[in-house]
């Protein structure tokens, strides 16, 4: 068995035959000739290889021989015979030998019924494997086959006037490998017989014939002939695929790559010449600049793509920089239709704080295109820090002072007083931030905390008036300095005749609205208060106070 076969591929043929339906069946019984009445004895006996129907003068059949033929011509053994040495392609022990005479118009056919008759509009692979006798003097192409109702008639031994459903544009002209002819047909719905043979006659000009030279076969009937062997002959149904992979978003300038899934011959087009040929070759590469619809024709289907375009994310990091001495500097790729960052510092939020010198660059992507920008941080700029002491606490109540002082620089802003001055007083706790900017543009911030603590003030008087005479008609203990206040006010009987947890009000001398009896009374404030340490202790007041009339 020969180790390597070769494909011709013609304007039928697939460009990946792997996606043929190996697992159909093959509607034929008797591709490879293999099953034969007995044994050739001689040329001319195809009709042993049923249901195989000679056409022309007399088509051969090649197989093992009992014993050697007396004449030259009747040598059909396998693998050395007549035409020279012809191992069987695959397996098996037998093939078909053709005829062809390029100068008489004489031609020789094969030709076999189909177990089904084809379904019109159905698609069906062809196959058959040929190879050119060594003692063959001439060389064709155009070898074909011919789908009919019945076998075809021939008038004697000329060529068969039918257009061939397909054929091989190609000289076969390889003496040591077997070649594959393959296409795709579509049946019309009559067909039940495939004929195998040249159907074209001496004078066509696309039958083309290649001169080997003189031939010494020994057998006259090779002197002035093209000769082939013929195996494994297959029709198969087929489940036309055709379908289009790649992708259909595209950033402009990009090139678009579309990957073709097909088993039926095929050709591309485009929605601005859907009827014109764009390309044949499996992968269509092309650099659409509008958006476009892609078209992969096969015989009865149709995919499409259409290519649109996204504009890709625009960004700006600012132009090459310098950077200020213990500080950091922002570097912002944001955009608003970006889906994501890819930072070369492996950051991927839409901005970085850069506080080292160096090369940074981002990739910005949004859902189809992306943008690269890149800045260079080269040096250091003079930018000394500062402070403003440690955090403190103050008694600005009682007229305490604190004075805040900046270091050198070329201007200041003070928070949250909004002040400019390289220094401030502060009269109000809070934290204070100050931000100095120097001649060369660094920035150098410090904060303090200044903290409020005041010792507790509470002036609580021993008696009241309440004759609404508008003169210390209300009990209200002067309180400063203190949180969680309340205030509890119980006659001698215990029960409680004022409370109040409001600092800002007091007892109008009433109870359950009715004048209270002059007298004593017991009061407690309980309260919230920093000692002079500054810590925060609970205090209570218990005393009495007289309500007078």
């Amino acid at each position: 068995m020969k180790s390597s076969n070769k494909s011709v591929l013609f304007i039928f043929a697939l460009w990946l035959l792997s996606l043929s339906p190996v697992f159909a069946q093959n509607l034929l019984t008797n591709p490879g000739f293999e099953n034969f009445s007995s044994s050739p004895t001689g040329a001319g006996q195809l009709n042993k290889a049923n249901p195989w129907v000679p056409l022309g003068a007399s088509p051969d059949l090649f197989a093992p021989q009992p014993s050697l033929p007396i004449l030259p011509c009747d040598y059909v053994n396998t693998p050395t015979n007549v035409g020279g040495y012809a191992q069987v392609r695959v397996g098996g022990n037998a093939y078909a030998g053709i005829s062809i005479d390029p100068f008489g118009n004489a031609r020789e056919y094969i030709s076999s019924p189909l177990t089904v008759t084809l379904t019109a509009g159905d698609l069906y692979r062809v196959e058959f494997w040929v190879l050119l006798a060594d003692s063959s003097r001439y060389a064709c192409n155009r070898l074909g086959a011919y789908f009919s109702n019945g076998a075809p008639l021939q008038a004697g031994t000329s060529v068969i006037n039918f257009p061939a459903s397909l054929e091989s544009p190609n000289i076969i002209s390889d003496t040591s490998d077997w070649t594959l002819i393959t296409g795709i047909y579509q049946a019309t719905g009559t067909e039940n017989y495939i004929t195998i043979g040249v159907f074209r006659d001496d004078a066509s000009p696309l039958l083309q014939k290649i001169d080997f030279g003189a031939k010494n076969s020994g057998c006259v009937d090779f002197d002035d002939a093209v000769y082939y062997y013929v195996d494994d002959v297959v029709v198969r149904p087929v489940n036309e695929v055709v379908e289009i992979d790649g992708d259909s978003v595209l950033c402009p300038g990009d090139v678009l790559n579309l990957f073709s899934t097909v088993n039926v011959p095929f050709w591309w087009s485009d929605s601005n010449n859907p009827n014109d040929t764009l390309s044949l070759l499996p992968i269509l590469v092309a650099t659409p600049n509008t958006p476009t619809t892609y078209y992969l024709n096969g015989i009865t289907k149709i995919d499409s793509v259409r290519v649109t375009f996204v504009n890709p994310p625009v960004i700006n990091l600012g132009p090459d920089t310098l950077l200020c001495l213990n500080d950091s500097i922002k570097l912002d790729g944001f955009a608003s239709d970006a889906v994501f960052y890819n930072w070369n510092t492996g950051d991927t939020t839409s901005f970085i704080q850069v506080k080292d010198t160096g090369v940074y660059y981002v990739d910005v992507y949004n859902t189809g295109c992306f943008t690269s920008d890149t800045v260079v941080v080269s040096d250091y700029l003079e930018n000394d820090l500062f402070d403003l002491g440690t955090d403190s606490t103050y008694c600005f109540f009682n007229g305490d002072t604190l004075y805040l002082n900046g270091p050198a620089a070329d201007s200041y802003l003070w928070q949250p007083t909004g002040e400019t001055s390289q220094n401030i007083t502060v009269i109000a706790p809070a934290i204070y931030t100050l931000t100095a900017t120097k001649a060369n543009g660094c920035k150098a911030t410090a904060v303090i905390s200044v903290k409020e603590i005041c010792e507790p003030n509470i002036f609580i008087p021993s008696a009241f008036t309440p004759d609404e005479d508008g003169i210390n008609d209300i009990f209200l203990p002067n309180i400063n300095n203190v949180e969680n206040f309340n205030f509890r006010i119980q006659n001698r009987r215990g029960q409680t005749v004022f409370y109040s947890e409001d600092a800002s009000k007091g007892w109008d001398g009433k109870f359950n609205g009715v004048d209270a009896p002059i007298g004593a009374y017991v009061y407690r404030l309980n309260y919230l208060a920093f000692d002079a340490e500054g810590s925060k202790i609970k205090k209570k007041i218990l005393g009495t106070i007289t309500l007078i009339r």
